[in-house]
């Protein structure tokens, strides 16, 4: 795994090792999908994206191991594209452990994303970051995180804790 030193002051939960924080996002995944009962996206998005004539393009904000990814590859065609961002690179598993279809990237979501991801994707994903997210910087990111997506693209934004419905 990657390893990213400056990373610790942007990441809330950097408590252990690489392999302790890969673990505890795994599991964490894996929590958050009992209570989603197995859906990985919303059914009426993953319908949408079952019925387009091109393949999806899905991106995951604050990817960290990537386990999101992984599961949602499962679910997608193979010619699928699957792109996964986080300003800390050391949670990223190793891409010989990833199915080909998926690219990490370092990105910072509070800054402009490249070009080359504008106007991409037809879902982007992101979980678990409102805890984490930097006062008054939440019309900023939401802003930024729409260039992300194509025409008719989703943003599909997952929290929990008190309060949340």
């Amino acid at each position: 795994m990657a390893t990213n030193d400056n990373a610790q002051s942007m990441y809330m939960l950097n408590s252990g090792s690489a392999q302790l924080e890969h673990d505890r996002l795994n599991l964490q995944h894996y929590l958050f999908n009992d209570i989603m009962q197995g859906d990985l996206l919303p059914p009426h998005i993953a319908s949408a994206l079952d019925a387009s004539s091109t393949p999806p393009r899905v991106l995951e904000i604050a990817t960290g191991s990537a386990i999101w990814l992984t599961e949602i590859a499962k679910t997608l065609p193979h010619d699928a594209e699957l792109v996964g961002l986080d300003y800390d690179t050391s949670r990223f598993p190793h891409s010989s452990s990833l199915p080909s279809n998926i690219t990490l990237r370092k990105a910072d979501m509070y800054e402009p994303f490249p070009s080359d991801l504008l106007g991409r994707f037809d879902v982007v994903h992101v979980r678990m970051i409102l805890f984490g997210l930097k006062e008054g910087h939440g019309t900023d990111l939401m802003r930024n995180l729409m260039t992300l997506l194509k025409p008719g693209g989703y943003l599909v934004w997952v929290e929990t804790g008190p309060g949340m419905h």
